[in-house]
This record gives structure tokens, sequence and C-alpha cells, in this order.
């Protein structure tokens, strides 16, 4: 028998457990007694694959529910099938170069997995959104005091300003319904308005003028108000992150920030002495030189021909 560093590793952490979390389980299982350090050496490779022995295998294989066999394979070569009977589902998707570069940012910055930030996406969003549609209530409120008072403060000569009271009505209610129904962009709102159009969906909604204050209360850079982009079909924006600190690690040079966000530069090997605003230059030549040759044949050929392309274009 045989185990795959990797593969432990991956369903180790799908399934949530730590190395200590694992090796209780594994030696929960009769006549197995695993530690913590053994899960760690099999995972860093200093234990050799080979040399892992058979009820280490088959104790670990059963704390995880697979197979031995399983358990030996690489992950790219566990079937889907196998993957299903562990609980999990294959989801293929396309991401814009944007949403790809955002996630390197976030794992780069916080030290998560990429399983991390998918699987924390839809409670991530709801707990936004909630707080979003909290705000949105709790100032509907502090709206409709302030209206009845002002109403209530109206000399008797100003009585004919009470017609007020229709306008803001119609807006009262179709905030309230779009509330109710965690219409967080407020499209709702748009249906019910009747005399007036509340906002334009192709530069803002409700949910996005949450996102810009509440970037703008965190502060520090990494999430800024103003490189909030609506998209053509409104609803998210689209929001890159970290862009002052790609900015200051790249010098601004295209083919430093190229290396970056194409090609796999790890980061956390670069030399400390290349670290600082005072070593941008041998910064900028350090993550230049990682670009493979050909890869930077086909990007300047690429960029040559867009440049072509604009040439006929009118300014």
């Amino acid at each position: 028998m045989t185990i795959n560093p990797e593969t432990l590793k991956s369903l180790r952490t799908k399934q949530g457990l730590s190395q200590q979390a694992l090796a209780d389980k594994a030696s929960g299982i009769r006549g197995a007694s695993i530690s913590k350090r053994t899960i760690s050496r099999i995972e860093n490779g200093e234990t050799p694959p080979h040399k892992v022995r058979a009820h280490t295998v088959d104790s670990l294989a059963k704390a995880l529910d697979v197979s031995p066999e399983a358990l030996g394979k690489p992950p790219s070569e566990i079937s889907d099938e196998e993957w299903r009977d562990l609980g999990f589902t294959l989801i293929k998707i396309r991401l814009p170069d944007q949403v790809r570069h955002n996630y390197r940012w976030a794992l780069h910055h916080y030290e998560v997995s990429f399983n991390d930030l998918v699987e924390a996406a839809p409670w991530m969003f709801t707990l936004l959104a909630e707080m979003s549609l909290a705000r949105r209530r709790r100032e509907l409120v502090e709206a409709n005091a302030a209206f009845e008072e002002a109403m209530a403060k109206l000399p008797r000569h100003l009585r004919h300003g009470a017609v007020a009271q229709m306008d803001f009505d119609d807006a009262y209610y179709g905030e309230d319904v779009s509330i109710s129904a965690r219409d967080v962009f407020g499209a709702k709102v748009l249906e019910e308005a009747q005399f007036a159009e509340p906002f334009d969906p192709s530069e803002t909604n409700p949910f996005v003028d949450f996102l810009r204050d509440a970037a703008t209360s965190v502060g520090g850079g990494a999430i800024s108000p103003e490189e909030i982009e609506m998209s053509y079909r409104g609803g998210l924006p689209n929001w890159p992150i970290f862009q002052q600190w790609l900015q200051d690690l790249t010098g601004g040079d295209s083919w430093a920030r190229f290396a970056v966000e194409n090609v796999k530069v790890a980061l956390n090997t670069m030399p400390e002495e290349l670290r600082g605003q005072e070593n941008t230059t041998a910064r900028i030549e350090w993550l230049v030189d990682k670009i493979p040759a050909e890869i930077r044949e086909e990007e300047e050929k690429r960029r040559a021909e867009r440049e072509i392309s604009l040439e006929g274009i009118e300014l």
C-alpha cells in the first residue's frame, strides 16, 4: 500500500479536519495508534509514500471514509463517483480574469485555500446581504419618523406642503416591499416607483451603496470604494482587491504585473532583500525574470496585435 501526500491533505482539509483531529479519529479505530506528527510527516513528504505502514494507510482511509486504493491515488485521479461518495460535487466554472486575480490575492494575503473561499462564499454573501437589508430597514424607520416630525412642524399657512406625503408614501412602500422580499439590489424599488426613477442601476444599487460605505469605514487599502465598477448586467459590481499592494509590488511595471497575475510566481519565495519600496527596481527585474521565454513571446505578439487593432480607432 502507498499513500499520496497531496491526496491525504486534500481529503483531510475538504472534510474540515485538522491534523490532530484526523489523528484522533484514526486512533479511535481499533488497533490503530496514529499521531499528528505521523500525518504531518506524510503530508510534508518526510515519509516516502511507499514506506508508510499498511495499518497506517488502512486506518487513515477508514477515518476519511475512503478506500486505501483511493488514498494512494493523486487527487486528479480520484473519480467523480468517488468524490460524490465522499459527499463532494465537482463544479466547473469559467472565471473572468479579474475574478481569478481576486482569488489569487485573497489566497496570498489571508493564507486560506481556494476551497475555503468557495465554501465560504454563500455565508459571506448572506451575511453582507442581511447586514445591508438591516441597515435599509433601520434607515427606513428613521426616515419615516423624521418625515412625520417634519410634517407635524409645518405651520398652518404651509399645509399645502403635505402633498409631499404622497411621494414619501410611494418611496416608503417600494422600499418596504423590497426589503421584505430580500431584494438586495433594489429591483422592486424601481418596479414600485410611481412618480420618479429612484436610482440608475447601471451606476449603483442599494447593496453597492452599502458595500461602498463598508469599504470606506474599513479603510486600509485592501479594498477601495473607488475601485467599484458596475457591470453591464447591474447587480454585483466588478471590484478588484489589493490594487494598491499590486501597484507597490510591481512599481507600475506592466511586465512585472503580468508576471504576478499570469505566471505562477511564488511570492513567498521572493528574497527578503527585494522587499520594500527602496528595492522596487530589483524586485521588478526578479518578477520579470520569472516569465518563461515562450509565454513572454506570446504576450508580446498579443500586445502588438492589439496595438494594430487600435490604430484605426478615432479618439
